[in-house]
């Protein structure tokens, strides 16, 4: 296979990269075109990223998911651990842009 194609497998569309949950997502990044492949060897090889941050990141999307099984979603214990969520989110995305540089700026959208 040309080596332009697995380039094109590894490209991002447009110029910036989104840390934002959805269902059923366990690694949360985003380009224009949707939701970024999740395994582990694309992560590495077309973002660059460690080991330790896409484990990070998928902790972070297994959290997430666990919390949109909750059946109870309202309770004071329930928005306590949604606001934890949201803060790791936060943080992670920060170190997630440290990690890419100025490859690529990444925003910040909680659910």
């Amino acid at each position: 296979m040309p080596d332009h194609v697995d380039d094109q497998d590894d490209a991002v569309a447009g110029d910036a990269i989104q840390f934002r949950w959805d269902y059923t997502v366990t690694v949360p990044l985003w380009d224009e075109d949707g939701l970024l492949p999740e395994e582990p060897e694309w992560l590495r090889r077309a973002l660059g990223l460690s080991e330790r941050m896409i484990e990070r990141l998928t902790r972070w999307g297994e959290a997430m998911k666990a919390q949109d099984g909750n059946p109870h979603p309202g309770s004071l214990e329930s928005r306590a651990v949604r606001e934890d969520l949201r803060r790791r989110g936060r943080a992670l995305s920060n170190e997630l842009q440290r990690e890419l540089g100025g490859r690529y700026p990444v925003t910040y959208r909680p659910w």
